[in-house]
């Protein structure tokens, strides 16, 4: 598994996992409405639901990847 360099907060009370990738990009897993949620610059840009889906721990480390490569970009700007 791939290690990271990011900040993980956890609200167990909302059921969310909040990645801060950038400081202009997050993003947030919410267990109870089986959501996937990037934001960027304060506003959603995607949202995906997992409902009935199979979505594993290689998949969450797919999506950070991709997350870790665009805030690469974020930091050139």
């Amino acid at each position: 598994m791939k290690v990271f360099n990011h900040e993980t907060l956890f609200d167990t009370a909302n059921r969310t996992m909040t990645f801060l990738i950038h400081p202009r990009l997050q993003i947030v897993v919410n267990f109870a409405e089986y959501e996937i949620i990037i934001i960027k610059d304060g506003k959603i840009i995607d949202r995906e639901n997992c409902k009935g889906e199979h979505f594993s721990i290689d998949d969450l480390e797919l999506v950070l990847t991709q997350a870790n490569e665009a805030a690469e970009k974020l930091k050139k700007v």
